[in-house]
Formats: C-alpha cells, structure tokens, sequence
C-alpha cells in the first residue's frame, strides 16, 4: 500500500530538512548547524588608516588612536551563537577594544536613530597572540522600533563591531568570526488557516511557510493538512523555500 504523504508532514519535512540539502553548501540553508561568517580587520573602516603588521598575515595596526567600524551583514531572524575577535597585544601600556552594538534608525520623514550596546571587550596585559569569545544567543531583529510612533514596517535597524586601536605596532586586529543559524519564526498567537489550530503540532511550521510566501492553503481559508502532496505541489514548495531561479545569462 503506497504510504500517504500528508502536507502536514511535509512542512515539518520542509524546515527540518533544510540542514541536508546539500553537503557542499552547508552554509545556505538549514537550522541545525551553525555557520561561520568572518569580518576580516580589512573590512573595518574609521578615522585612521590600516598597516599590515609583521607577526602573521591578516593582522592589522592602527597608524593613530582611531575607531573603525565594520556591519554584520546577517538576515532577519538569525540566530547569533557567539562571537570571537582576533587579536594581538603585546602591549603593557596600550590596549585593544571591541564592541557590539546594535543601531536604530527608520524610514519615516523625522527619523530618530539611536544605538544600544550588546557587549564590550577590553584586553589587558600583553598575551600575545590570542582572542576573545562572547557567547551571545539572541535572534537579529532589523524591524524594532526605537519609539512606538515608528511601525515594524518603517524600522530600519542594523548591527556593527565597533573597533577602538592604539598608535602602537604592538596591539593589532586580525577580525572577528561570528558563529549563527537559521531558526523557523516562533508561531503566531493565531491561526491562518482554518483547519491548522494553534494547539496542531506542526502549527509553527505551517505558518512559517504561510507567512514566508511559499504556500496560501488550499483554497476557503484552509491549509488541508492531511491532503496527499503531489510532486507537482512538492516542486512549488521547494522552489520557493530555496529560492531557487535560472540565472540571467
């Protein structure tokens, strides 16, 4: 007897599976491994210039006291595991400072930007090569508004590392590795479908796919979720969950 592939399964499939899609691109989808995004000191800009050093490839030194600046170019909802910054200080004088931080700004006709510090790190002593871990665990939200006049529509947010470097070649920066995942929305207070209660075990994956574009139901408000799935209707599922396009040659 040919097994019954019910569509409620298949959301739960869906999200599930995104971690195995494909062993040479771990870093594209899923929500089980973490991936690793690196900002090198090259990409920081600020007041001053950088000088490769001399005691290993990718380190830098500031030329004067200066601030430098670089943007975590993660998406929406993203999971931020932790964070690591390389560095060298050989210093007994001159220390080295990098801060997390989140920035605030809108898209209405008075904006009101502002900034929140997440976390801090000063070095002290002079260790040498070494670096710095700040566990984190919190979900990047580029739609929070700074006043409630300004809607989630119209927030405008962003995150950087913000670097602080002494005038000495002995105190330099190689970049900071940020470790994150995906992760499924939290489910809503409400239902969407009509046939999908909150208290449906695949509830917060039916809405994701719902919420996301890649499914509007079967028609008068339901989602059907004990419907056969054809392998027509798995074909629109996919594609729109992965993204997938011909590329314009």
């Amino acid at each position: 007897m040919r097994a019954r592939i019910a569509a409620r399964l298949a959301a739960v499939v869906l999200f599930s599976s995104l971690a195995s899609v494909s062993a040479a691109q771990p870093a594209e989808f899923g929500i089980q491994d973490g991936n690793d995004l690196w900002i090198p000191a090259s990409q920081f800009t600020g007041t001053a210039g950088w000088v490769e050093g001399t005691i290993g490839y990718g380190y830098f030194y500031a030329t004067a006291v200066s601030t430098f600046h670089a943007g975590l170019p993660l998406p929406q909802g993203a999971y931020i595991d932790s964070w690591r910054a390389f560095y060298y200080d050989n210093s007994a004088s001159d220390d080295f400072t990098v801060s997390f931080l989140k920035w605030f700004d809108d898209t209405t006709a008075a904006p009101t930007p502002g900034a929140v510090l997440i976390h801090e790190f000063t070095s002290t002593g002079s260790p040498g090569l070494t670096s710095y871990e700040q566990a984190e665990g919190f979900t990047i939200d580029l739609r929070q508004p700074l006043q409630p006049s300004v809607t989630r529509a119209a927030a405008a947010d962003f995150y950087t590392f913000y670097v602080v470097m002494p005038a000495n070649q002995q105190v330099q920066f190689k970049g900071i590795r940020v470790i994150w995942h995906r992760q499924v929305s939290l489910a809503p207070a409400t239902a969407t479908f009509n046939d999908v209660p909150t208290s449906d075990p695949a509830f917060q994956y039916i809405e994701a796919l719902a919420a996301s574009g890649i499914t509007s139901g079967c028609g008068s408000g339901n989602y059907c979720p004990d419907a056969n799935l054809t392998r027509r209707q798995m074909a629109v599922f996919l594609s729109k969950a992965l993204g997938l396009h011909w590329p314009n040659f």
